[in-house]
């Protein structure tokens, strides 16, 4: 199944799951954004397996993730599942080790 479309994001976090962006991927390209950051990158499809690279930019209010604040860009990879209308996967942020956080994305539109 493709995974090209409009996509609610979200992460698990201490209380479940959280809504933190809308995406947009459509030829290879996947474009997001919430009210305090914006991510901006790529997304490889490999029959159900999908792997997003994504450069995440914060503004305004900072949030904790993968185990620290962060100001500025942050680069994430995503290795996910493709399974009907819902992503779901693992986020790796470069130079953070320690931490991951699972993600689902669950589409909402097509290109249409």
């Amino acid at each position: 199944m493709s995974c090209e479309g409009i996509w609610v994001v979200e992460m698990n976090g201490p209380y479940g799951w959280e809504r933190i962006a809308i995406a947009f991927l459509k030829k290879g390209e996947y474009l997001g954004a919430g009210p305090n950051h914006y991510s901006v990158g790529t997304y490889k499809e490999d029959g159900d397996d999908l792997v997003i690279s994504v450069v995440v930019t914060q503004h305004g209010q900072l949030r904790t993730i993968f185990g620290k604040k962060f100001a500025g860009k942050l680069e994430i990879t995503s290795k996910c599942r493709i399974e009907k209308n819902v992503i779901t996967g693992r986020s790796k942020a470069k130079g953070m080790k320690k931490f991951d956080v699972l993600l689902r994305l669950t589409r909402i539109g097509d290109f249409d």
